[in-house]
């Protein structure tokens, strides 16, 4: 085969506030909603407000059916997610308008509702905030470039909500800050930085008009491994420590001395997450696994350290958000009002639920809500809660739930591009058993097909691998079914939301078995009518790039093509140079560099190059402080060296994905023009 040129194009891009992005997520695997006053609804993608909304909104745009939907236009539909309550009427969220995420404000009651208005317009992305019990500011995090250093952030929150009212609390670019949590009434905060060494998240104690030059100086409490404070409440910390990602423990730290009490000790792994103190701060309410297949919600004696299970199903509950009940909201005093969602295959439904001041569960309700849930943040007040969800055929938007009712209204009216929803597609969820008769599922995509049409199919794999593939609004997915592929997302073995067992079949030496789960994935998807057995591509991002790759070496025969987006080819490497932060946690999964260096070498596709086929392309984020460049380049550059057709794709400001919309209008009409070659278009000696 004749020898053929590396082409690895590095773009910069143009920094401009007034672009349009599209944050489209490459894990979770992931993340909308229906009309008022009761969600969901398919096939509408941008219902209209009510009437008196409707005379506002001069920003946004009529709805414009057109003939055809174009790559393009799809990342122009905006996005608007992680609310957080400032009041039950009020509330600060991110919206992509800008091109990147930035922090907008929004405002219910009066009408018309006015538009939304945008508080910052930084180059780079704004992360996840949290508002001050006083409703005087938020603290919200922001990294440069992608590189997930992200520093603390204050704004301030003003009646006439001022622009740009930001200052910076932290300013070391090589430090990782976390989100804070506040004491009761916004006076201090408390969050982890790995400020020391690099490595280990300390818990530091600030106040909100601190100096910046005497600004977290020194640790309040020097602490190993990944950590983060959860809940401020009187003189107790409650912080959450990760050993992976299946696997947590929870511990009190006396804020005054410093003293520190494990609550969750444990052999293996067990997951806690979504912890928070009961109103009379003698228990934990939080998220465990403890005993269980699936994850439930439970309470945790402080004293006894006695877990009891409040709600416990045959589902995982992946979200909580918790109030304690005051005079304006929906309980009695003493009792907390909690809203949660439960996983059902890969479909948040969202509940509103009492816990009494015994923590028994008093009442239950389910919602219309339903979807993939982004962010869930109970108002001050106790009687609303605003919810950012997203499904398949509606992108992210903000409901505002009473927590009395159970009903909600839409809070939110992003720009949507004049896209004809109609023509967007919901997808069916299938299943099969793979080669040792666990079930293995996955969601389908597709137009309608024509009698006898064999269409062509990308298989999109989830990262991870301790994550879910669900359906949320994917304007590539989307685009590909329009142009005449079928799409279809698999959770193979490893993947959560379908029981502990489940996700632990991928553990190290089982590594492969996944990847033998994706080879019958395609081989489910080849005896299907309406698939053209040898136009099947892979695709994936993150740990779902590790998998396109995996794939492509051990079952080179099955596939037409693949997309390697931020993947991993070498695990030795990658675990070597990913930021030190994170290497305990990924050794935990994958493999340890001292012990386990064999394994990694066998299960690194890196190793396997000469094994593939068929054309690659690969596309990475300079900065990435996960999987680093390097994975890539050594993939294009191995593959080059055998004269295998590849193409490498690299965005110097970027990291673990692709945050700014000018990169992805490069990147995704990029991957539509290298499938279409080698997959829609294989052996049509016809094709441009």
């Amino acid at each position: 085969m004749p020898r053929r040129r590396l082409r690895e194009t590095a773009l910069r891009t143009a920094r401009s506030f007034c672009s349009l992005a599209f944050l489209a997520g490459l894990v979770a695997c992931g993340a909308s909603e229906p009309p008022l006053p009761v969600p969901v609804t398919p096939g509408a993608l941008s219902p209209a407000p009510p009437r008196a909304a409707k005379k506002s909104k001069p920003e946004q745009p009529a709805i414009a059916k057109t003939d055809a939907i174009t790559i393009e236009a799809l990342l122009d539909v905006h996005r608007a997610s992680s609310a957080v309550a400032i009041g039950r009427d009020r509330f600060l969220f991110l919206s992509d308008a800008p091109g990147t995420a930035q922090i907008h404000v929004g405002t219910l009651g009066a009408e018309p509702p006015p538009a939304a208005v945008k508080l910052t317009s930084f180059v780079d992305r704004v992360g996840v905030m949290r508002v001050a019990p006083n409703a005087a500011g938020a603290i919200f995090l922001k990294d440069v470039g992608g590189d997930e250093n992200y520093q603390l952030h204050w704004l301030d929150i003003t009646a006439d909500n001022k622009p740009d009212a930001t200052r910076a609390l932290t300013n070391l670019p090589k430090v990782r800050h976390s989100l804070p949590a506040f004491n009761e009434d916004g006076g201090k905060f408390a969050f982890t930085s790995n400020a020391r060494n690099g490595k280990d998240m300390d818990v530091y104690i600030e106040a909100p008009n601190t100096k910046a030059e005497e600004f977290a100086k020194k640790p309040f409490v020097e602490l190993t491994g990944s950590n983060s404070v959860a809940d401020f409440a009187g003189d107790q910390l409650l912080v959450i420590e990760a050993h992976s990602n299946v696997n947590q423990d929870l511990w009190i730290i006396d804020a005054k001395k410093g003293t520190k009490k494990l609550l969750t000790k444990h052999k293996g792994d067990e997951h806690w997450s979504s912890a928070r103190f009961t109103q009379d701060r003698k228990a934990i309410l939080a998220l465990t696994d403890r005993g269980r297949e699936f994850i439930s919600l439970v309470s945790l004696d402080i004293a006894t350290g006695k877990v009891t299970p409040i709600l416990a199903i045959d589902h995982d509950v992946d979200a909580l958000a918790v109030r304690s009940a005051n005079k304006a909201g929906p309980l009695t005093k003493g009792s907390d009002t909690a809203v949660i969602t439960t996983n059902v295959d890969g479909i948040d439904k969202v509940s509103i639920l009492t816990i009494d001041d015994k923590r028994k569960l008093g009442s239950q309700k389910q919602t219309a809500l339903e979807g993939v849930v982004t962010s869930i943040d109970i108002a001050p007040s106790g009687d609303v809660a605003f919810v950012g969800i997203e499904r398949a055929t509606m992108p992210a938007e903000i409901f505002r739930l009473d927590l009395t009712t159970g009903k909600s209204e839409r809070a939110t009216f992003s720009h949507h591009a004049g896209i004809d929803s109609s023509k967007l597609v919901e997808p069916e969820i299938l299943s099969f058993k793979s080669f040792d008769g666990k079930t293995v599922s996955l969601f389908y995509f597709q137009q309608k097909p024509a009698a006898s049409e064999k269409r062509p199919v990308v298989v999109m794999v989830h990262g991870g691998p301790e994550s879910q593939a669900q359906p949320y609004f994917n304007p590539v997915t989307q685009y590909l079914v329009q142009a005449g592929y079928a799409v279809a997302a698999p959770n193979v073995r490893g993947s959560t939301g379908y029981g502990k067992t489940f996700a632990h079949l991928d553990d190290k030496d089982k590594r492969e078995d996944s990847v033998r789960d994706l080879s019958e994935v395609g081989k489910f998807l080849a005896k299907r009518p309406d698939v053209d057995p040898a136009r099947i591509a892979l695709y994936g991002g993150s740990y779902g790039g590790y998998m396109v790759l995996a794939g492509l070496t051990l079952y080179p025969d099955q596939w037409a093509a693949g997309v390697d987006i931020v993947g991993i080819a070498n695990f030795r490497t990658f675990l070597e140079q990913t930021a030190p932060y994170r290497r305990a946690n990924r050794e935990s999964e994958y493999g340890s560099l001292a012990k386990d260096g064999a394994l990694l070498d066998k299960i690194s596709p890196i190793h396997k190059l000469d094994r593939i086929k068929v054309p690659l392309m690969v596309i990475h984020g300079v900065r990435d402080p996960r999987v680093p460049i390097g994975e890539a380049r050594q993939v294009a550059e191995g593959l080059q060296k055998r004269g295998l057709p590849v193409e490498l794709l690299t965005f110097e400001d970027e990291g673990h994905g692709l945050a700014k919309r000018p990169n992805k209008l490069k990147a995704y009409p990029a991957i539509v023009k290298f499938l279409d070659s080698h997959v829609k278009h294989k052996g049509d000696p016809t094709a441009p």
